[in-house]
């Protein structure tokens, strides 16, 4: 097999798909919810819970576990991240090329089917973002197992091959909840093209040869059922499925299954827009729409001509993307807002069964062609279910050769320029950041939670997105600790938005206060001071002190029910002294011994790097243009009036 010119030439496909997935990767980095992912294993064990939890709806045990995995390896390392969803991808590839030549036998047509699969668009940005990868990669690989094994055992009737479907169905139900739907995929495609007569009757040959096998499989989706219903009402609220808003849902639907798909499908959309953090998504040009739903209707078209019982296919297609796509889809993203349909990693795996489909309308099985030689022995006699052999001229041939090449350029093309709305200079440059500061925290430093920036994390994460919590993964076991639980300190830091650990501050516009204008320390009462603020709490807030004090002296910090006992060092030349208080409350108490203590600033709240707050400071200085003057340009002008 290795020497034929049909095999050569498709293990060349193969080679250039993975060139091309390899640059996009290379252009990806670590974005939004890997950092989510990686700081959830840090912070976790290896458990039963941790494997099982709900991640924003999926359920995904297999894509935790490589997770684990990889935190413990190499925590944000991209080449093996990104190495292992590249292996995965191309394992796909190529058991997809195997299925096709188990389903109709040696053909250069097969290149066809292969070339779309291969290099298809829809496949590429849920690779580049390894937590989508994490789902959808594996899934495919499940799917295209699936359906080789599915062919394998109905042909032989071996047991080990029914075994290797069940692996396979349950290795997609471990990284992805599309795997309900794979045994229904299985069946619709084993009566539609493998099973002998009329759907009806295939499905009736299908329960009484097949009974144990078809049964096994609808328990296997029953039982995956119930296991994603209990973990979904076990798992936190709100990461799970949802009652979907219906101008949203119908908005979302007619994205993903009338412009996504078809431009995607076909080699689209040439440019990405608009780009999110993750990458551009799909909103088609109008003309680039039309012209894909044209090259669609002419392929369908042709293969009604070619074969009558091609729209079985073009049903399987479309069923698939109703019910494992777009349903699935607006049960767990039906109530945010419709564009979320613009996004091609939902419909990704719909580009193995588009292609899949593809040859299916064209190309005529084994099975069938068997039949047709037995003169379809057991089926009702019917002229008009026939095979109709058609003779392909050297101008079809050409044809698909010329057609399937401008799809190659196109999805090339679009490959490239999905990469071009890629940020991982940016994102590999930011953790490099971190990496060099957490290997150079002084000893006494504080190091406080800080907020992301939104091309790291979106900021609806809410306290996930915070340092404390997504960098930790980057820094040993006792510098973690100091980060998720940092203590009072003299000096504080946090990570600016570059990612570099930086001096920090309070701001002075909101819950800060300082002495009365003529007073050098704030008033108390016995040393009680206390002021009413705006409520912050969290993780990130941090109550700032200055004061000089010949000698230590002792200090409590009071919000809300929280209490905090720390020492104040002697700072007899004046200082700060920062302490983290998580609670949330609208009064904000200090204790502090009068005699040793003058206290010069008081603050509440997050903090923010040294510089930002100068820049700030120098911005609120500087007069608006025109603000101030001495008055001649208006004296001007009244003389001209």
């Amino acid at each position: 097999m290795r020497h034929d010119r049909v095999f050569q030439i498709g293990m060349l496909i193969v080679a250039v798909a993975t060139a091309l997935k390899i640059y996009v990767l290379s252009e990806s980095y670590f974005v939004e919810d890997d950092f989510l992912f990686f700081a959830a294993a840090n912070s976790s064990d290896l458990t039963p819970e941790f494997l099982l939890e709900l991640h924003k709806g999926h359920f995904m045990p297999g894509s935790m576990f490589l997770v684990y995995l990889q935190n413990a390896l190499g925590p944000y390392h991209w080449v093996s991240a990104a190495g292992t969803m590249l292996v995965l991808q191309v394992a796909a590839i190529l058991v997809f090329f195997r299925l096709l030549w188990e389903l109709f036998g040696r053909r250069w047509a097969l290149l066809v089917p292969l070339t779309v699969y291969a290099l298809a668009p829809l496949t590429i940005p849920v690779l580049g973002w390894w937590a989508a990868a994490l789902n959808a990669v594996p899934f495919q690989l499940s799917v295209a197992l699936a359906l080789l094994f599915t062919v394998r055992y109905l042909r032989t009737g071996m047991t080990q091959y029914a075994w290797w479907v069940v692996a396979a169905v349950v290795f997609g139900m471990l990284f992805s909840v599309k795997a309900l739907l794979l045994p229904p995929l299985l069946l619709v495609f084993a009566v539609a093209f493998l099973y002998p007569g009329g759907l009806f009757q295939a499905v009736r040959y299908a329960f009484w040869l097949d009974r144990r096998f078809w049964s096994g499989m609808v328990g296997l989706t029953l039982g995956y059922l119930v296991l994603y219903l209990v973990r979904q009402n076990a798992g936190t609220a709100g990461e799970g499925a949802s009652v979907p808003v219906w101008d949203t849902a119908a908005e979302l639907m007619r994205r993903m299954v009338t412009e996504v798909f078809p431009v995607g499908a076909l080699g689209g959309p040439f440019e990405w827009s608009p780009i999110t953090p993750t990458g551009g998504l799909l909103d088609p040009l109008g003309t680039v729409l039309l012209g894909s739903w044209v090259v669609l209707a002419l392929i369908v078209v042709a293969s009604l001509r070619v074969r009558r019982g091609a729209w079985r296919a073009w049903a399987l297609l479309l069923g698939y993307l109703l019910f494992a796509d777009a349903i699935p889809t607006v049960i767990a993203r039906g109530d945010v807002y419709g564009e979320v349909g613009s996004d091609p990693r939902y419909v990704a795996d719909a580009a193995l069964v588009f292609a899949l489909v593809l040859a299916l309308a064209f190309l005529v099985t084994k099975e069938e062609r068997a039949r047709e030689h037995t003169g379809n022995a057991g089926e009702e006699r019917d002229p008009r279910r026939r095979l109709r052999p058609v003779r392909l001229g050297r101008f079809t041939w050409t044809l698909a050769l010329v057609v399937t090449l401008i799809y190659a350029g196109s999805a090339g093309y679009s490959t490239y320029t999905y990469a071009e709305t890629l940020s991982g200079d940016r994102l590999r440059s930011y953790l490099a950041n971190v990496r060099t500061s957490l290997a150079e925290v002084p000893e006494d430093a504080g190091i406080y939670s800080r907020p992301v920036p939104d091309d790291i994390v979106l900021e609806w994460n809410g306290p996930r997105r915070l340092s404390s919590y997504v960098l930790t993964p980057l820094a040993d076991r006792e510098l973690a600790e100091r980060m998720y639980e940092p203590e009072p300190a003299p000096s504080a830091h946090v990570f600016d938005d570059e990612g570099n650990l930086v001096m920090a501050g309070p701001p002075s516009q909101v819950n800060s206060f300082v002495p009365a204008e003529d007073d050098d320390c704030m008033d108390n009462w016995d040393g009680l001071m206390s002021w009413s603020v705006w409520e912050f709490g969290g993780v990130e807030q941090v109550a700032t002190i200055g004061y000089t004090s010949q000698e230590d002296a002792n200090l409590v910090v009071v919000v809300g029910g929280e209490e905090v006992q720390t020492e104040l060092p002697a700072a007899p030349d004046g200082g700060f002294w920062y302490v983290p208080v998580s609670e949330r409350d609208e009064t904000f108490t200090l204790y502090t011994d009068p005699d040793k203590t003058c206290v010069t600033w008081s603050s509440l709240g997050p903090l923010a790097p040294a510089s930002d707050l100068e820049e700030a400071e120098d911005s609120e200085e500087e007069p608006e243009e025109g603000a101030e003057g001495d008055g001649s340009e208006d004296d001007t002008e009244d003389d001209e009036g």
